[in-house]
């Protein structure tokens, strides 16, 4: 494609480009810890931490199930561990003596990040097979088990070989006779290694179907890194209204082979009405302009909350140039908190933080967003830190997107504009 572009006397697209390698392994012949080995301590937090990903036929490049897994790895998994690469979380820790707030933090506790790390640097004892954890099992294709209902796009997208795609729209009708609860779904590709993400939106029976921006006006479901499933809580669930169509905004992202996907959602519905229902919000920054050759430029969006709001969930969306995201808060009565923190933003694995209890936030607060973007030849990432960047949907391009999952109850539909 650059050489194309050149042929044609135009300035070619700069990709951006790491070099392939694994980490070295580098062991010494000291001791583990007192005590831990790989059957009683060490593979309760691969289970714990890992292995979702890490599995045959898991959405990692490689398997993190048995000791010789390990072993065969252990000079990547300690270099990604040392750099808070892995197990993959973002949010800044609580303050010192607090809990969590979040429901699926993946992050390992101080003890357990040191053991680890002094077990792949040490001499690596495997201890006794009778102190090992049953395995984890996980279904052979969908993650929450055989959906009631698949959703497929209805014909096979090919895939080309090299360069960039446009983001493919494809919308599919549902024929439901009445107003559906869905109480999880599973996003699946056929050809996982070329889907970066999809954005799925749902609109009433007889609405003009359009494309929205990839989720700036809020999301029905997603696929993202980190984020391909979502399973409900009991008495909570999504609205899929009475012939519905379904949308699928799909980034493409050509690896070097020729192929083709043919998504499917897979849908599994609440066994009668939910007392409340799950929306989400987006919050979104069209108007970006980021400077070239800068290495920490920041924007802020702000916007007031207009209904009382029981937060569920909150995720952050940029592009390769974003760097940090945070979410704030300001109460009707003065007082500020912030919501999320995302020091360190990795957009390949952008992530939904989860409350582990609903967060309350009043009409009238005033929420406010924060990202701070890279685009200095300082980022690995970057495929051209000489250009001024604005809002679009490829990669080269950025976004800022704050969403913002809350649920109502059934009866009281309000929804952020």
């Amino acid at each position: 494609d650059a050489a194309a572009a050149l042929l044609r006397g135009e300035p070619p697209e700069i990709a951006a480009t790491s070099a392939p390698g694994c980490a070295l392994d580098v062991k010494t012949a000291a001791p583990a810890a007192t005590g831990v080995t790989y059957h009683n301590q060490i593979s309760r937090i691969m289970q714990a931490h890992c292995v979702e990903c890490h599995r045959k036929d898991g959405v990692a490049p490689f398997s993190l199930e048995t000791y010789d897994d390990l072993v065969e790895n252990a000079g990547m998994i300690r270099k990604q561990v040392e750099r808070g690469v892995m197990p993959p979380w973002f949010a800044a820790p609580p303050a010192e003596g607090h809990a969590s707030p979040w429901a699926n933090d993946t992050s390992l506790s101080a003890r357990d990040r040191a053991d680890l790390l002094a077990w792949l640097a040490s001499d690596r004892p495997p201890g006794d097979p009778a102190d090992a954890p049953l395995p984890r099992n996980f279904p052979a294709e969908w993650l929450l088990g055989k959906p009631e209902v698949v959703v497929q796009l209805p014909q096979p997208v090919a895939i080309k070989a090299e360069g960039t795609m446009p983001y493919q729209f494809v919308t599919v009708p549902t024929a439901f006779a009445e107003d559906r609860w869905v109480s999880a779904y599973d996003i699946l590709p056929t050809d996982r290694s070329v889907v970066h993400h999809v954005i799925v939106q749902v609109h009433e029976k007889g609405a003009r179907v359009r494309n929205r921006g990839e989720g700036s006006e809020g999301y029905w479901a997603a696929y993202v890194p980190g984020n391909t499933h979502h399973r409900y809580p009991a008495g909570f669930a999504k609205k899929l209204p009475a012939g519905a169509t379904v949308s699928f905004q799909i980034h493409y992202t050509p690896n070097g082979k020729k192929t083709q996907d043919q998504l499917r959602l897979g849908l599994h519905f609440a066994k009668e009405p939910p007392r409340y229902v799950v929306h989400t919000a987006a919050v979104a920054h069209p108007r970006l302009s980021i400077p070239p050759h800068t290495a920490r430029h920041v924007e802020v969006k702000e916007q007031t909350v207009p209904a009382n709001m029981n937060l569920t969930a909150l995720m952050a969306h940029m592009h390769v140039r974003g760097a940090a995201f945070k979410f704030e808060a300001t109460r009707p009565d003065g007082t500020h908190e912030v919501l999320l923190d995302i020091p360190r933003y990795d957009f390949n694995w952008q992530l939904r933080y989860d409350y582990a209890q609903p967060h309350f936030l009043p009409a009238g607060s005033r929420v406010k967003l924060t990202a701070v973007f890279d685009n200095s030849e300082s980022n690995p990432a970057n495929p051209d830190p000489s250009k001024t960047v604005r809002w679009g949907p490829q990669t080269h391009d950025e976004m800022m997107i704050g969403y913002f999952e809350y649920f109502t109850p059934r009866k009281d539909d309000v929804a952020m504009e």
